[in-house]
């Protein structure tokens, strides 16, 4: 069986798959999973640390990378921030349209590639959050960081997290496949899901799934990179991003060497 080169992609991205990506939204909005979104409890939790180092005051306008529903967007919006929100999610972004209208919050929502964000010097604080950096190819990575330095203002920062060595060393190389007679998260009709976990060289690893309908095969990809703390300070300074802080978490618990997670808060000083 083909073993793919890293980051190869598959037949078409999920997400963007009309049955999938509702499935994929039900997750987001789940409160008490951790599956396409954190726990709300850890999001409130993320959203009081936010404040605490970037009072809406002082960092006004957020950009909110990978934004899906707006769980995050929302919440900031609501106290005081005036956010931006980007997703390749059409229909995450339809939801969160819908849902600010309902709100009645001035959130701006886009559906975009956050790989081709073309801004500059409008925002005073940008956030990647839930790992999906590591989602990303290497070359994809620097043009990603790259385009948020170039929306930031001097002195803006951004706050993103990965997924650490030791996740990668819990990571297990296995394969399965199950009949799902009655329709599930990959198609509404009767299927065959087939799964391969493969771990790279260098912290990588792919979740591959086949799923086999009546009519067609498709194959989709999931990539991550894990990351030391200092691989990963090696990649933000690259750029020019100055390390403000590191931490275990998105809700700014202290660093330790074998939490699942890294945070970082890097600012841009030209």
């Amino acid at each position: 069986m083909h073993v793919p080169l890293r980051f190869e992609q598959a037949d078409n991205a999920f997400w963007q798959n009309p049955y999938i990506s509702k499935q994929l939204l039900e997750a987001h909005l789940s409160s008490n999973t951790e599956g396409a979104s954190r726990s709300f409890a850890f999001i409130d939790k993320s959203i009081d640390f936010i404040q605490q180092i970037a009072p809406p005051k002082a960092y006004q306008k957020v950009l909110d990378l990978g934004c899906g529903p707006g769980l995050y967007s929302e919440r900031l919006a609501k106290i005081g921030y005036k956010v931006t929100g980007i997703d390749f999610s059409e229909n995450s972004i339809h939801y969160a349209k819908e849902q600010a209208k309902k709100l009645d919050f001035d959130i701006e929502y886009r559906y975009e590639n956050y790989l081709q964000l073309n801004i500059s010097n409008i925002y005073d604080l940008a956030l990647l959050i839930y790992c999906d950096y590591g989602a990303l190819a290497p070359e994809d990575r620097s043009k990603l960081l790259l385009n948020i330095w170039n929306s930031l203002k001097n002195g803006g920062q951004l706050l993103l997290d990965v997924f650490s060595q030791k996740k990668f060393d819990q990571f297990k190389e296995e394969q399965y496949w199950s009949f799902n007679e009655n329709g599930g998260f990959w198609s509404k009709h009767s299927y065959v899901a087939i799964g391969r976990n493969l771990k790279y060289s260098d912290r990588v690893t792919l979740e591959q799934t086949t799923v086999v309908t009546d009519d067609k095969i498709e194959t989709y990809n999931i990539w991550h990179q894990f990351f030391t703390r200092e691989l990963l300070i090696e990649e933000v300074t690259a750029v020019g991003f100055t390390i403000k802080e590191i931490y275990d978490d998105v809700s700014g618990k202290n660093y330790t060497e074998g939490n699942q997670t890294i945070a970082l808060l890097i600012e841009k000083n030209e």
